[in-house]
C-alpha cells in the first residue's frame, strides 16, 4: 500500500489526513471496543471507503450500516467506539422511533425494542384537514363543510398553502425540515422575520408539530422563536371629499361611454362603492343583500321594504349567508361574518347623492373550473379592478369601511353599534377601522358639533334667547326630544 496510486479514497467526514496503514490498524485494534449490537463498519463503495455504524435499525430492527459523521482516521476510529456506545445506551432507553431518528441526525442518540409511531407529515395533514372541516366558522358559529367554497378557500389560505411547502409528505417530521419551511426567503424580496407570512409559518409549524411523535423536541425548537409580526400592510383610507369629488367625476364619465354594457358595468360598480362606504360593507357582502328589490320577510314575520321601495325610509338592508353566485359545481360562497340586518349611515344627503335606491348588483359568474379561492375572492377582486380603471385614488376595499366607520363616528352612532353593522367587536372596531390623523379628526368634531345636547345645555341655550321653557309648547318638545317621562 505504499504506492500512492494504489491508496484507496476513504470518505466519510473527509479524507483521512495520516497514512491508510496507521487508520486500518487502529480500526482493526479497536473495533472490539465497541458494545454489543453496535459495531463500527468499514464499507466501500467504488474506490471510496467509509467508516460507518452498524445496528439493527427501528422501526424495522433489521442490521444495516448507518453513516455516523466519521472521519477515516485513528480518532475517527477513537470517536466511533463513543458513538457506538452512546447509540447502544439509547437504544435501551429511548422508547419511539421517531425522536431516535430525529437526535441521530443531530447528536447521536437512540434506543432499543422502540415502537413503531412514526408518523409522516402526509398523515399529520389530513389529521389537521379533518379538525378543520369538523370545526365551525369562528365567525358565525356555522359549521365547516367542503361543500361551501368559502371555506375551502379558507383553509387553502390558512393551511394547505403551507403544506405545499414540504417537498416531501412521506417523510417524518424533523426539526431541519421545519427549518427549511420556516426560513424560506418571501418570494417578493421582502425581510422575512417580522412578515405575517413567518407568524403564519411558526403556528401551522406549531400545530404540526403538536401531532408529531417527536413533539416535545419540535416544540422546544420552536420556543426560543419570536414569530411577532412588526410590519404592516399600510392602510389605505380616502376622506368623505375625496370619495365624493372621485365617486361623481366617475359617474359623469360613466354617462359619456358610447358602450351601453361598458357603461352599465360602471354604473353598477360605483353603486357597490356608495354601498360600501354608507353601509360599512365588504363588497362580497353586497351580492348576498336579499332585499334590494323586494321584501324580505323574517323567520318571526316582520317584513323590512325593498331598499328600491320609495316608501322605505328606513332603508334597512338584509344579508344573508351566502351570494347570489356559486361556483361551476353549485358549492355556495359565505360571506365573512354572517347575515344581518344594517341601516346606512343617517345623511340622506349622502344616501340620495349616490343613488343607492336604485340597485345596479354587478353580475359575477365563476369560470368554470376555478379554485376556491379565486371564487371566493372573485367579486372583491372585480370590484378593486375596476374602481381602479375609474381612477380611484384608493384600491383597497377596506378603505370604504375605514371611511364608514368615520363617518358613524360624525354622525354619532356609537362604536358599540357600528361595530355590530360591520360585522366585528368594539375592540376591532377601534383597532383596524379607527380614522386617525388632523383630517379625520376634524370631520368628527364638525358632526359632532351638530348633534343634539344635553338637556341640561339646552335648557340653558333656550333660555338664553328668551323661551319660555315652562310654556306647554316648550314642554311638549324638550319631552318628546329628550324622553322625559
Amino acid at each position: 500500500m505504499s504506492n500512492a496510486t494504489n491508496i484507496p479514497t476513504v470518505g466519510g467526514k473527509g479524507n483521512y489526513d495520516e497514512s491508510y496503514d496507521r487508520f486500518l490498524k487502529a480500526y482493526q485494534d479497536f473495533k472490539g471496543e465497541c458494545p454489543k449490537g453496535v459495531t463500527l463498519k468499514l464499507q466501500k463503495s467504488g474506490t471510496r471507503y467509509n467508516l460507518l455504524l452498524q445496528f439493527k435499525q427501528p422501526p424495522t430492527g433489521k442490521r444495516l450500516p448507518k453513516t455516523a459523521n466519521l472521519e477515516c482516521t485513528p480518532q475517527g476510529v477513537i470517536d466511533g467506539v463513543k458513538k457506538a456506545k452512546l447509540v447502544a445506551e439509547a437504544l435501551g432507553t429511548i422508547s419511539n422511533a421517531s425522536e431516535f431518528w430525529d437526535w441521530y441526525d443531530t447528536t447521536i442518540l437512540g434506543k432499543n425494542q422502540i415502537e413503531d409511531n412514526l408518523i409522516t407529515y402526509r398523515e399529520i395533514f389530513q389529521q389537521l384537514e379533518d379538525e378543520y372541516f369538523a370545526g365551525y366558522n369562528r365567525n358565525t358559529g356555522r359549521k365547516r363543510s367542503r361543500d361551501i367554497v368559502s371555506d375551502l378557500s379558507s383553509y387553502h389560505r390558512t393551511k394547505q398553502i403551507f403544506f405545499e411547502q414540504f417537498p416531501n409528505w412521506d417523510d417524518y417530521p424533523t426539526w431541519e425540515s421545519f427549518k427549511v419551511m420556516l426560513y424560506t426567503p418571501l418570494q417578493n424580496g421582502e425581510e422575512l422575520i417580522g412578515s405575517k407570512t413567518f407568524k403564519e409559518r411558526y403556528y401551522i409549524l406549531k400545530a404540526i408539530a403538536k401531532k408529531s411523535p417527536n413533539k416535545d423536541h419540535l416544540l422546544k425548537q420552536l420556543e426560543p422563536i419570536n414569530p411577532k409580526q412588526t410590519r404592516f400592510t399600510v392602510k389605505q383610507r380616502i376622506g368623505i371629499d375625496a370619495f365624493k369629488d372621485w365617486w361623481y367625476s366617475a359617474k359623469q364619465e360613466a354617462y359619456t361611454i358610447k358602450s351601453h354594457r361598458i357603461s352599465e358595468v360602471r354604473h353598477s360598480w360605483l353603486w357597490v362603492a356608495g354601498m360600501a362606504v354608507m353601509y360599512g360593507l365588504r363588497p362580497t357582502e353586497i351580492a348576498a343583500a336579499v332585499n334590494l328589490t323586494k321584501p324580505y320577510t323574517t323567520e318571526d314575520g316582520v317584513t323590512i321594504k325593498a331598499l328600491s321601495d320609495p316608501d322605505n325610509q328606513d332603508n334597512y338592508l338584509v344579508l344573508g349567508d351566502y351570494t347570489y353566485f356559486t361556483d361551476t359545481e353549485g358549492r355556495k360562497v359565505s360571506i365573512k361574518t354572517g347575515g344581518r340586518v344594517i341601516a346606512p349611515i343617517p345623511s340622506p344627503e349622502m344616501f340620495n347623492f349616490m343613488e343607492l335606491k336604485r340597485p345596479i348588483l354587478p353580475e359575477y359568474t365563476p369560470k368554470e373550473g376555478s379554485q376556491p379561492r379565486t371564487v371566493a375572492a372573485g367579486f372583491n377582486v372585480a370590484f378593486s379592478k375596476h374602481i381602479k380603471a375609474m381612477g380611484c385614488p384608493v384600491t383597497q376595499k377596506y378603505a370604504f369601511r375605514r371611511l364608514y366607520n368615520l363617518l358613524g363616528e360624525k354622525y354619532g352612532v356609537p362604536v358599540e353599534l357600528r361595530a355590530r353593522m360591520m360585522g366585528h367587536s368594539a375592540i376591532v372596531n377601534e383597532s383596524k377601522y379607527k380614522t386617525e390623523g388632523i383630517d379625520a379628526t376634524l370631520e368628527v368634531l364638525k358632526g359632532v358639533a351638530k348633534l343634539p345636547v344635553p338637556l341640561n345645555v339646552a335648557l340653558e341655550r333656550l333660555t338664553a334667547l328668551g323661551v319660555d321653557i315652562d310654556s306647554p309648547e316648550a314642554k311638549l318638545f324638550l319631552r318628546v326630544i329628550y324622553q322625559i317621562d
